[in-house]
């Protein structure tokens, strides 16, 4: 690879404003051309460590192997375009039998944070904010890279967007403001277009995709012939209430009664990506409140989806854990769609994305006292105080049951307040004999189990650090049961694998994982708490000897954020080890000492100390897995089932993962010429967890 590759020079100068840089646009870094890691193993403390343009201590004690393979900043040879941050939900596919496609977001948060350059569609209309970029890396030569000295930038093939259509939350196609066009976070229900404060107007787009977080790939057929999507998908969601952006006080001279309640625009949109098409359609069905994650579980029936919808009710708090059931082949009114319908309805219909309803997790009353509960009260934060008691049950029984709201279709717009998002808490609408269990909706990410024959999921709550278990046990004899009607109800069985106190969990860190100064580890939290501390990023694991969950923090730890895993028994669903997990990697901490020295990975690009964050891990061992023969799994091996198959019958110290790392440490230089937003960077890595972790799974 040359050390200056050759650049579109027209297409980088429609990204670069300033003239004094284009005319350097020879010297910027392509996709996967730094090889430096923004992850550490421990604190750096040698000159080299210490460089700008390389990395820190990469000693890894429980990782086989760590590469980056793109950092945010760099640009596209060809196109010119850049990759922008922070990255957060990512996946893998092939592409074809001789390329893997990397997809990735960016969480980017438009004049609240810095903006992103345009992200142009078909009709014209231009979206800042947040990205989703697809690289495509030749197969070959990235399941080689981990043990080779190549850079990344040797088997990257090209990037692109992953759609390049998107449908509103009114299901009209977005077109350019100047024509007319509307986004739903700032459009009421009647269509009015309402203009951000003064401090807020956007300069590189029409409208702005608001902080895509967790995303999830869900292939056809993943639980078998015609069970799960009917389709190749990717969903979405934009994550926070906006209400800064409206807030007119901000502006010298205003009042605050200019404030714009962001409760009566549209709220925040579900996004579901069709692949094959490259269209993205807001999906209101699925709700308008924010979403962190929106994770596809085995709906075990052909006719129905299941979906873990996680965080954030709008920021109108407590809520409880939701998940969608949606109804294939229907229309929002539960009517067959016909076959003339729409391109847009008939892809929702036949991926149950119409006709749905949104099921909030409930206790039966007479539970609540063993589950240390003495008073029920859905204005308290009643799960919290459940995952914070040492001594509350491990196991309990739910219902899954939807409020009386229900989305009426395209014709029936609705504010994000008319929806769910206010009815939890309501006397009224407490499901009969018992009572939505709220808590704090900060959930963060689930992560769902990877045996097809189970509906079970772990859910983080990210909050106040615990972690529950939660499965549909009975869910094929429910939907039977309803007779291809929603359901009623659906019930549900919890176990609590961590809660939300010092003692519940400590790290085996060997001879890594030093806090700055070396006068602790990460072993527990910045303060010595040995506990799970905001968990954020979250994916189970399933190998041939191990069931593993990888946990990301994000929890403004100072002396970086911790990426641990965490071996678990699948029958039991507890730790194989009570209380032990195995960090794997740190990143940022305003006191550390690479930022306290200025450098960065990218080279020129630190910007200021502080946190950081690992964002996720997805597993691409059955894309790059070679067979006895020397060969890949083919396509066709790999579709409907086949993944999982594969990958349950490697070893856990075969599996290759691709993790991000949010790193706004690192936003300044190529990253902020390229208007990239906040740095960050996506990277191979194995995991290489001890002998005992295992001898322990297998019993």
């Amino acid at each position: 690879m040359p050390s200056r590759p050759i650049l579109n020079f027209s297409a980088i100068a429609f990204l670069l404003a300033s003239t004094a840089l284009a005319a350097h646009a020879d010297e910027m870094k392509t996709i996967g051309q730094v090889t430096a890691v923004i992850a550490e193993a421990t604190t750096a403390t040698r000159p080299g460590e210490l460089a700008d343009g390389r990395p820190g201590n990469t000693a890894f004690p429980y990782v086989g192997a760590l590469k980056a393979i793109a950092t945010v900043g760099e640009v596209d040879a060809e196109t010119g375009h850049a990759l922008t941050g922070y990255p957060d939900g990512h996946a893998a596919w092939l592409a074809n039998e001789e390329t893997v496609r990397v997809v990735y977001q960016s969480e980017s948060y438009a004049t609240m944070s810095s903006e992103t350059y345009g992200w142009e569609m078909q009709s014209g209309v231009t979206f800042t904010g947040s990205h989703i970029h697809a690289i495509d890396y030749d197969r070959a030569g990235l399941a080689d890279l981990l043990a080779s000295d190549a850079p990344a930038a040797s088997v990257v093939k090209g990037s692109e967007h992953l759609f390049n259509r998107i449908y509103n939350v009114f299901g009209d196609e977005v077109l350019p403001r100047s024509r007319g066009g509307r986004w739903g976070n700032q459009t009421l229900a009647n269509g009015t277009l309402i203009d951000f404060a003064d401090s807020r107007q956007l300069s590189n787009g029409d409208f702005f995709f608001q902080s895509f977080c967790g995303a999830y790939y869900e292939p056809v057929g993943k639980y078998g012939d015609g069970v799960g999507f009917a389709d190749d998908i990717w969903l979405t969601a934009e994550e926070w209430k906006i209400q800064r952006m409206f807030d007119r006080s901000y502006d010298a001279g205003e009042t605050t009664s200019s404030i714009i309640d962001a409760n009566w625009t549209m709220g925040l949109a579900s996004v579901v990506v069709d692949i094959d098409t490259r269209t993205a359609y807001t999906v209101p069905a699925m709700g308008q409140t924010g979403y962190e994650k929106i994770l596809p579980i085995n709906p075990q029936h052909p006719d129905y989806v299941v979906l873990v919808l996680a965080g954030y009710n709008h920021d109108l708090e407590p809520a409880p854990l939701k998940i969608y059931i949606g109804r294939k082949g229907l229309k929002a009114d539960g009517t067959p769609i016909a076959a003339d319908a729409p391109a847009r309805d008939r892809f929702l219909a036949r991926n149950g994305l119409l006709h749905g309803k949104i099921y909030g997790m409930a206790v039966a009353n007479e539970t609540y006292p063993s589950l240390g509960i003495d008073k029920i009260d859905t204005s308290a934060k009643m799960m919290d105080a459940y995952i914070t008691n040492p001594e509350a049950p491990g196991a309990f029984d739910v219902a899954f049951v939807p409020t009386s709201y229900q989305w009426g279709g395209w014709d029936k717009p609705v504010a994000v307040a008319q929806t769910e998002m206010a009815l939890w808490q309501r006397a009224e609408e407490q499901p009969e004999g018992h009572t939505y269990f709220v808590g704090d909706s900060k959930t963060e990410h689930p992560a769902v189990d990877p045996d097809l024959t189970r509906t079970r999921w772990v859910q983080n709550l990210t909050n106040k650090g615990g972690m529950l278990a939660i499965e549909l046990a009975n869910l094929a004899d429910e939907l039977a049961a309803a007779d291809g009607a929603l359901p009623a109800m659906v019930s549900g069985s919890v176990i609590r694998m961590l809660g939300a106190y010092d003692g519940a969990l400590s790290l085996e860190v060997a001879e890594a994982g030093l806090k700055h100064g070396g006068e602790a580890t990460h072993a527990t939290w910045e303060d010595g708490r040995a506990q799970m501390v905001a968990p954020d990023g979250l994916q189970w694991i399933k190998a041939s000897d191990a069931d593993v969950l990888i946990v990301d923090e994000d929890s403004g730890n100072e002396y970086g954020e911790r990426k641990f895993a965490l071996v678990i028994d699948p029958d039991t669903m507890q730790l194989t080890e009570q209380g032990k997990g195995y960090f794997l990697a740190m990143a940022g901490g305003k006191l550390n000492p690479r930022a306290e020295a200025g450098v960065s990975a990218l080279g020129g690009a630190f910007s200021r100390a502080t946190s950081s964050e690992f964002s996720g891990s997805w597993d691409v061992t059955a894309l790059l897995a070679r067979k006895e023969d020397g060969s890949f799994y083919r396509m066709e091996e790999i579709v409907g089932t086949g993944e999982q198959e594969i990958l349950q019958s490697i070893p856990l110290k075969d599996h290759i993962l691709i993790g991000v790392v949010q790193h706004r440490g690192e936003s300044g230089g190529q990253v902020a010429a390229v208007e990239a937003d906040q740095g960050g960077q996506i990277f191979l890595f194995k995991l290489a967890l001890p002998e005992a972790a295992f001898e322990t799974a297998m019993k």
